[in-house]
């Protein structure tokens, strides 16, 4: 019998070592899935009449996709770190006591970044697919709506899995309500963000020793782009001439996105991302006789020890993700 996608499952667990398949540990309110092992066939030379291929032979595999999701408080964290691949650092009784701030960076250029095991119950079948890597991930923030993200994975098998039993996910999801986003020190009018990032991974591919499976991927300079639409006004014409046409860079912008769900006491669950240095352009226009609309796209540079993004996630889990 067909099925549908609703009471489709997303689990996904923190591999040990790249490959090695975990268990489910964190339940993913998702909204759509792609992942799927790719076979790679080749046709076979020949110079002999045929009236069809001679032969088409699997030559690798590969596991690749994207996950789409709404941001929730569960989980926020845990994908932070899979985005981002830097470590955790946790501050205990921090912003107020029982709350723990986990602040996280992106990879060393020279580290690695963690992998996972997905499990997808598709109804007919559940399989789960490791050695996956976060390629690249997108997060959208748009006034009167929930903060939604994707994820493009990288990943080696997929194999038969089971679903671990999971707590129901309990919290409310992140909403772009009394947000806030801050550009150079200055809280602006924001319509809606946008965060891209993409790992540049390096397909290792496949050796004589490898068999079918391609090799761990490596990651690369990440490149970051943000993108703020804003009402337009005399404070966003300084940023044009203080930033599109100059060499002068923003040294932080800062988005804070908040759950209604509370943490403790009057503290809610909260994520602030810092985007520091970045190098941007606003750009500024009419279109008709409503409200103009600007638009300030940037990137974050490398300048000195500072790093160029960090996720900051108060929450009420004690150990790093």
């Amino acid at each position: 019998m067909a099925v549908t996608g609703s009471g489709a499952s997303l689990q996904i667990g923190k591999e040990s070592a790249w490959g090695t398949a975990a268990a489910g540990a964190y339940i993913i309110d998702f909204t759509s899935e792609s992942i799927k092992l790719a076979p790679d066939k080749k046709v076979q030379d020949s110079l002999i009449a045929s009236k069809a291929a001679p032969a088409k032979d699997l030559m690798g595999l590969q596991v690749q996709g994207d996950t789409a999701f709404v941001l929730r408080p569960e989980y926020a964290g845990f994908l932070f770190r899979a985005m981002l691949g830097g470590a955790d650092t946790v501050a205990a009784n921090a912003p107020v006591t029982g709350a723990y701030t986990h602040t996280i960076a992106l990879a060393a250029a020279n580290g690695a970044f963690p992998s996972y095991t997905l499990i997808i119950d598709r109804k007919a079948s559940v399989n789960k697919y490791s050695g996956c890597k976060a390629a690249s991930w997108s997060l959208d923030a748009k006034v009167g709506d929930y903060v939604k993200g994707s994820i493009t994975w990288m990943g080696k098998d997929e194999s038969d899995g089971s679903l671990a039993s999971l707590s129901p996910l309990a919290l409310q999801a992140f909403k772009v309500i009394n947000a806030t986003c801050t550009i150079a020190g200055t809280s602006y009018d924001v319509k809606s963000v946008s965060l891209k990032g993409d790992n540049k991974f390096e397909d290792v591919g496949i050796t004589y020793s490898s068999g079918l499976y391609h090799l761990e991927p490596i990651h690369g300079m990440r490149e970051l782009n943000v993108d703020i639409e804003m009402n337009y006004d005399s404070t966003v014409e300084t940023l044009h001439d203080n930033y599109s046409i100059t060499g002068a860079v923003i040294n932080s912008i800062v988005i804070v996105l908040k759950s209604p769900s509370i943490v403790t006491g009057s503290t809610q669950y909260q994520v602030t991302l810092t985007i520091n240095n970045v190098s941007a352009t606003v750009e500024r226009g009419i279109s008709g006789t409503g409200l103009v609309i600007a638009k300030l796209s940037g990137s974050p540079t490398s300048v000195g020890a500072t790093e160029p993004v960090t996720a900051a996630i108060v929450d009420a889990t004690a150990t790093a993700y």
